[in-house]
């Protein structure tokens, strides 16, 4: 499995973002107004996703004071930091498409404002939740200095 890149999180950053804009365009005044409560769950994945990043990064490294984990235990960490990103990434995109769609009309429209206000909090959480992610699936990684093990991005085990 090769390190996820800028590019990977870009292609579904942008295709959800295209695809997201289109859909509000269309049918943007039949949605309920967003809450705010609604980035909450994506934070509080992140935070969640920072915290095993620490304790999976201690126990790669060997940290003296780390609770030992098992390969797969790892293994599954860094899956799942892979798919949060990619997921994350893809919030994001949905997150600046309805930005673009409500900002037009943020100045006329009560409903767009605070759509606005709604949609920027949950562009803050899914970035926070796709940098998690990325140290998530990052911290399972064994160190740099063992190079001949590592080429391209590729862990060659």
């Amino acid at each position: 499995m090769k390190r996820t890149s800028i590019g990977d999180l870009a292609a579904p950053m942008l295709v959800v973002a295209v695809l997201a804009y289109f859909l509000l365009r269309i049918g943007y005044g039949s949605i309920p107004q967003l809450q705010y409560v609604e980035g909450l769950p994506i934070a509080a994945l992140g935070v969640a996703e920072i915290v095993a990043a620490r304790r999976v990064r201690m126990a790669v490294r060997h940290v003296p004071d780390a609770k030992p984990m098992t390969a797969i235990a790892i293994a599954r960490c860094v899956a799942l930091g892979k798919a949060t990103a990619l997921v994350g990434a893809g919030v994001v995109g949905a997150c600046v498409a309805v930005i673009a769609r409500v900002l037009p009309d943020a100045g006329t429209v009560h409903a767009a404002a605070a759509d606005l206000r709604v949609g920027l909090i949950l562009l803050a959480a899914s970035v926070f939740l796709t940098v998690a992610g990325v140290l998530l699936e990052r911290a399972g990684i064994a160190p740099r200095n063992d190079r001949d093990r590592v080429q391209d991005g590729h862990y060659l085990g």
